[in-house]
């Protein structure tokens, strides 16, 4: 007796997710055509025998072969500047022809530098990363020898010699001009810092500028929750250890804003006032936001434009390969909000 087709055989065959593969099958529009037409296909190759009957078929159209991926290891939740990135990066390959196509890495993939098989595929001309900070995997990637960008990188990506281009956000000299100007107009004394600054180039540059202004400006920077960003998804993780810094400082960065709405929330439980007691910013500007972001001072990032530079980017190296690759920093935005208003 045959053995049924699941949709993780689908997945598997393609080297996407299980939750691509579901979305597809079950008519979600949060895919882009390219993987839509290849998982229908797929399915179809596999009789996979729940295939919609409704759903549309690639018989009707010659599926595109000019495919970019974009490869992420941590998928962006809802308040992730990466929301806003996909949608300006997809757009921008549609006018140049090429398709998009998601590749969500495993962690099993992740821990033995496995690729999954599609991104071998001469369909896929050029690769985008995001959210991928994992050194021995970024070489892994790069060795393929297709145009790479990495939008933001591990610490180290200078060192690794890679033959990719990086974009980031501007962090260092916003980052200064926010704090200079709440530590002189509130004259802020002690400030803390919250996030894993081992985590990315952004994350690191942001706690640089941090310790920069404090000694630039006289202020007490001890105040620092520098835990590795695997304990951030443990519930309780700031519950706990906010409190350890025993008296609080008067202003608390964090290296983004989940972080610091994370920050806000503990405070309020332990009975502290923001900004009255404790004032607090953060780094992104996330589009949608929850309430108590609304609140947030913060640095906002142009995430639409970032996806589209990464396009063009891309597009650029596939006419001329030869060319340099380049470091891209886009301008940032600062936003004084209640949270830690500018006077």
């Amino acid at each position: 007796m045959p053995t049924k087709v699941t949709i993780q055989d689908i997945a598997d065959s393609l080297g996407l997710s299980r939750t691509t593969v579901s979305k597809v099958l079950n008519h979600s529009p949060a895919v882009s055509d390219a993987t839509r037409t290849m998982v229908l296909e797929k399915a179809k190759e596999l009789n996979y025998r729940t295939l919609p009957q409704s759903a549309p078929t690639p018989a009707a159209a010659e599926p595109e072969q000019n495919y970019f991926a974009l490869v992420m290891h941590a998928i962006p939740g809802g308040i992730h500047i990466g929301t806003a990135v996909i949608p300006g990066l997809d757009q921008q390959l549609r006018q140049a022809g090429y398709s998009l196509i998601t590749c969500a890495i495993s962690a099993e993939e992740y821990q033995e530098l496995t690729l999954p098989p599609i991104l071998r595929s001469p369909s896929i001309k050029a690769i985008v990363c995001m959210e991928l900070f994992h050194p021995e995997y970024s070489q892994l990637l790069a060795s393929l020898g297709k145009p790479i960008a990495f939008i933001d990188a591990c610490v180290d990506f200078m060192d690794l010699g890679l033959n990719a281009n990086l974009l980031l956000m501007d962090s260092r000299n916003s980052c200064r001009q926010m704090l200079t100007t709440l530590i002189r107009n509130h004259n802020v004394t002690s400030m803390g810092f919250v996030g894993d600054v081992n985590h990315c180039i952004s994350f690191r540059e942001r706690y640089e500028s941090f310790l920069m202004v404090g000694k630039e400006l006289g202020v007490d920077t001890s105040y620092r929750l520098l835990d590795h960003d695997l304990y951030y998804a443990e519930d309780g993780w700031l519950s706990r250890r906010l409190p350890e810094m025993g008296e609080l400082p008067q202003l608390i960065f964090c290296a983004n804003d989940f972080l610091a709405s994370q920050t806000m929330f503990v405070l309020d439980s332990m009975g502290k006032r923001v900004p009255e007691d404790v004032m607090v910013c953060g780094f992104d500007g996330i589009y949608s936001m929850p309430p108590t972001l609304s609140r947030l001072t913060t640095i906002s990032t142009p995430a639409s434009q970032l996806g589209a530079l990464a396009a063009t980017t891309l597009l650029h190296k596939l006419m001329y390969q030869n060319d340099i690759n380049s470091s891209t920093y886009l301008q940032t935005k600062i936003i004084y909000r209640e949270s830690a208003p500018e006077c």
